[in-house]
């Protein structure tokens, strides 16, 4: 063990200020898990003293720079340098200024990926590399921010020791091991899916990039006003119960989420029926439990381009423009989708001008829904 006065030294400890912390229990421990005291002071200038056990573990190994990334690499500089900036990569704390490092194992899974899309143009592949750098990102994000609002925060408010916030980092680092394993069945199933959602929404048997989908979007009209009343913790959990119901009420009818964004939900079906009923769903349960914020939406159903994950062209932005057009608590449908849905009952809504769109859009309303709890 150090002597005090080492970790007094260097800036790591005051008797007056960290008594009651748990400081020196944490520097103490991480002397024994071997970590010099340079490292803690590096890492105690950037507010990450009770982490640096938890950042190696995250990214164990020695790091390599760009250029001894690109000798011990396959993959020609330039191509490598794309492949980095694809996924996402971006210089860290513990990297050498302006630039980004690498580890061998990251240098393989580029290798890997490069296999991979060989059977693919480049330009493709590079989008599905964004789509999958993209994506990890946001279960990283989540993770974060799921640890620092429901383990870290209550410690420090109330009063935890130092080296018990450390321990926790820790552990949940450790959760992520062998984690990648285990997305693997669950990757396979969603492949599956959106293998049956192409079989089920194919125009032709000769297009693979135009497909027939019913496409939603459901926003809350009074948000931003109601946002402003709300703390950070109140306005999370609102979030969190938004998009908790949207998930599970897109879902249970067979559709997909394809993206939240603060509080519009957009998903998809090919089957225009399951696509008014979630819609429905959405909006029953809003104007139930939410006084302050009241549904609306929009749903159209035709050809769409499917790219990267998303969807697009003028049956997408004619959804989202009758979400915007209608009053709160109001679901307006294309007439394409009445005619395609027998799951709920509609009345005609006349015509409406939409932004972006030249014409009238013949519109109708929806009353009901046939299944108010719909099923897997």
């Amino acid at each position: 063990m150090r002597p005090l006065e080492e970790f007094e030294a260097a800036g790591l400890y005051s008797p007056e200020a960290d008594a009651e912390t748990g400081r020196l229990d944490l520097l103490n421990w991480l002397d024994s898990a071997g970590v010099s005291v340079d490292d803690m002071v590096a890492a105690h200038a950037i507010g990450a003293l009770g982490a640096i056990v938890g950042d190696k573990r995250l990214l164990p190994g020695d790091r390599l720079s760009r250029s001894e990334a690109h000798a011990v690499s396959s993959l020609p500089p330039a191509e490598f340098d794309t492949f980095a900036r694809a996924f996402g990569f971006v210089a860290i704390d513990a990297d050498p200024e302006g630039e980004v490092s690498f580890s061998k194992t990251e240098v393989e899974s580029f290798e890997l990926f490069h296999s991979i899309s060989s059977m693919f143009s480049h330009e493709e592949a590079l989008g599905f590399i964004r789509v999958v750098g993209s994506a990890i990102g946001r279960i990283a994000d989540a993770a974060v921010s799921m640890f620092l609002g429901d383990v870290e925060s209550p410690m420090v408010v109330e009063g935890g020791s130092e080296l018990e916030l450390a321990l926790k980092v820790n552990d949940a680092i450790g959760l992520l091991d062998g984690f990648a394993a285990h997305l693997d069945p669950i990757l396979r199933r969603h492949v599956f899916q959106a293998v049956d959602r192409s079989r089920r929404s194919m125009i032709a048997v000769d297009e693979r990039f135009r497909y027939r989908y019913a496409v939603g979007f459901v926003d809350l009209v009074g948000f931003t006003e109601f946002s402003q009343t709300m703390n950070a913790r109140e306005l999370g959990e609102f979030i969190r119960d938004f998009e908790g119901r949207a998930h599970d009420v897109v879902t249970s009818v067979g559709a997909r989420v394809v993206k939240l964004i603060g509080d519009e939900v957009m998903f998809v079906s090919p089957e225009p029926g399951a696509a008014c009923v979630a819609a429905s769903a959405l909006m029953e349960g809003f104007g139930r439990d939410h006084k302050r914020v009241v549904p609306r939406g929009g749903l159209a159903y035709g050809d769409v381009l499917v790219r990267g994950g998303d969807y697009y062209g003028s049956v997408v932005n004619l959804a989202s423009r009758l979400a915007d057009a209608a009053v709160p608590q109001e679901l307006l449908v294309t007439q394409e989708l009445a005619t395609a849905s027998s799951s709920c009952q509609f009345e005609p809504a006349g015509r409406r001008m939409v932004k972006g769109f030249a014409d009238p859009i013949l519109v109708q309303s929806v009353l009901t829904s046939q299944s108010r709890t719909p099923g897997p």
